[in-house]
């Protein structure tokens, strides 16, 4: 049902997901990280290479309590699994593309983490350990080709699919809603968009 407490969250979710963090840390330290990395490069990642690792974590950290906080406000106004799931997505389209740095930003898995821990937090835990195990052998790869499959992908992105693929089948079988558990997938999507 659509009504003030079901769209809002919704709205809040996006310009708090807009917050760009690593702007924010940059500028703090002198730098204008938009012109030192491309879009897409606005989150953990870009900060690591442009500041350090340090400056790295901080941005880090926001952009996940970003989803975090984004879902704990549905959850608090609404309390509609289809508003805190929206709310999720808006978090990760608002930091992929900020109205605050005219709709740059960064790729959204910080984020999404932080969505995910919030909504599934014992799932997402447990698929973490399971995830850990193909990234001890592919550390050390930049890309992945799966077999029979000419095309190969980022070995962070590969991992991060297998991340959210296992929080939804552990969702599942910890019998949680059908929207809930469909989130990992749900919030794969603003991520995928963002190509760069």
């Amino acid at each position: 049902m659509l009504n003030f407490n079901n769209i809002l969250p919704i709205i809040i979710g996006y310009f708090l997901g807009s917050i760009p963090s690593a702007y924010i840390i940059a500028k703090n330290r002198g730098v204008n990280i938009t012109s030192k990395v491309k879009d897409g490069g606005l989150g953990t990642m870009g900060t690591v290479k442009t500041l350090g690792k340090f400056p790295g974590f901080l941005v880090g950290a926001m952009d996940f309590c970003k989803g975090g906080v984004s879902i704990m406000i549905a959850e608090k106004m609404s309390g509609e699994d289809w508003v805190m799931v929206l709310t999720g997505v808006a978090a990760i389209i608002g930091h992929n593309w900020s109205i605050f740095l005219h709709f740059l930003g960064g790729k959204g898995s910080a984020t999404t983490f932080g969505n995910l821990f919030y909504l599934l937090p014992e799932q997402f835990l447990l698929a973490g350990v399971v995830t850990a195990i193909p990234t001890c052998f592919l550390r050390k790869k930049s890309r992945v080709t799966l077999p029979g499959k000419k095309r190969n992908f980022r070995t962070s992105s590969f991992l991060t699919g297998i991340l959210f693929l296992f929080t939804f089948f552990f969702a599942l079988i910890f019998g949680e809603s059908y929207v809930i558990s469909f989130s990992p997938i749900i919030f794969s999507l603003p991520i995928m968009m963002k190509k760069n």
